[in-house]
């Protein structure tokens, strides 16, 4: 073998290697990445579940007081066509 032989036999050697150790990096990196996307969704859903458990008390107010207000109109607008008759 001459020198260009063995000098792109070396080369393509390392590249392989360093090939194979990426390759092994880049799997890890991407379990380690499905692992906290996975964490990340519970979080979320349970982010999800507090706010909907919040939300329907609020919203059964509000529905009380839409509903006080439209009684005090109601109750305004007898009061005022009482006072016609």
């Amino acid at each position: 073998m001459d020198i260009t032989q063995i000098t792109l036999l070396s080369v393509i050697v390392v590249l392989t290697i360093f090939l194979v150790v990426i390759g092994f990096q880049v799997f890890f990196l991407i379990r380690d990445l499905r692992k906290t996307l996975s964490r990340t969704n519970r979080l979320l859903d349970d982010a999800d579940s507090l706010v909907a458990g919040i939300k329907k008390p609020i919203e059964g107010a509000g529905n009380i007081f839409t509903a006080m207000t439209a009684g005090v109109g109601i109750a305004h607008l007898l009061k005022r066509l009482e006072k016609k008759k």
